[in-house]
């Protein structure tokens, strides 16, 4: 599975925020209300419709779809939640419910509460957004071969999972959804996979690999792949579905982690 960085995006999940600006009454959805603040916040954050769908594991028109006056549909409650997300308001204010767009703010987030390491550990890791994209195309001796990939977005934190022992102490470990099925029977689609990037990865680990375009360090592609093997001038990865090992030059490797096993996951 490879991803792209962008906009993160969760498999949908209850909407645990509390808004303290209801109106009276819950008016029903009314698509020219949803349509007009969609498209507020899409403009005021720069946020294309082809993006935000992609954000949200819609295809590519979605939002588009959406905005179009001439199509009069709402979005489900799991989707409007997404789009909530990524938008940065709530579903009660894209549909009308409530005339602020802020969220309600906690006096502490997640990140925010830092704990010293020397000491006790923090006992939640970070599960950071991730969501399916469009197929990348590799150029594999001389054929153009597509492979899967994801978004993936490691400055959003959309959850919080218990650390294991074997991650105690690990400051920058975090957890990933998994999306696509380019690894199954190995890794299903919406399960989490534990990520450390220390130690390095060794051959026949499974990997998290952050791609640049070779122009720098800036990550536009997230492969979740098997490492074959490491050399000087390129990194070998194996995909199981469908079943192909290809290779990236290794300039354009700008990270790579290692997801953790089932045996390590438990190790103290």
């Amino acid at each position: 599975m490879i991803g792209q960085v962008g906009i993160s995006t969760i498999p949908p999940m209850g909407d645990l925020r509390v808004n303290p600006c209801m109106l009276s009454g819950t008016p029903p959805h009314d698509p020219n209300v949803f349509r007009a603040r969609l498209r507020e916040r899409l403009d005021l954050l720069g946020i294309s419709p082809r993006k935000a769908s992609l954000a949200i594991g819609a295809n590519q028109g979605y939002v588009r779809d959406l905005l179009d006056p001439d199509k009069t549909g709402v979005p489900s409650e799991a989707r409007a939640r997404a789009l909530a997300t990524i938008l940065e308001t709530t579903t009660d204010w894209l549909f009308g419910r409530v005339q602020t767009p802020e969220q309600p703010k906690s006096e502490v987030g997640f990140l925010d509460a830092r704990r010293d390491w020397r000491g006790a550990p923090d006992e939640r890791l970070p599960i950071y957004g991730t969501g399916y994209c469009d197929d990348l195309e590799i150029e594999q001796d001389g054929h153009c071969t597509r492979i899967e990939q994801t978004l993936f977005d490691p400055t959003t934190t959309v959850g919080m999972i218990e650390r294991p022992a074997a991650l105690r102490f690990a400051t920058d470990a975090y957890a990933i959804y998994f999306h696509g099925s380019s690894m199954e029977n190995r890794f299903f689609q919406g399960e989490i996979g534990l990520v450390t990037p220390t130690p390095p990865p060794r051959n026949g680990d499974f990997v998290v690999v952050q791609l640049n375009d070779g122009n720098g360090d800036d990550v536009v592609h997230v492969l979740v792949k098997r490492l074959v093997r490491t050399t000087s001038s390129y990194v070998e990865l194996e995909q199981y579905n469908p079943p192909i090992i290809f290779r990236v030059e290794r300039q354009r490797v700008t990270r790579m982690h290692k997801i953790l096993g089932p045996n390590e996951i438990y190790m103290n």
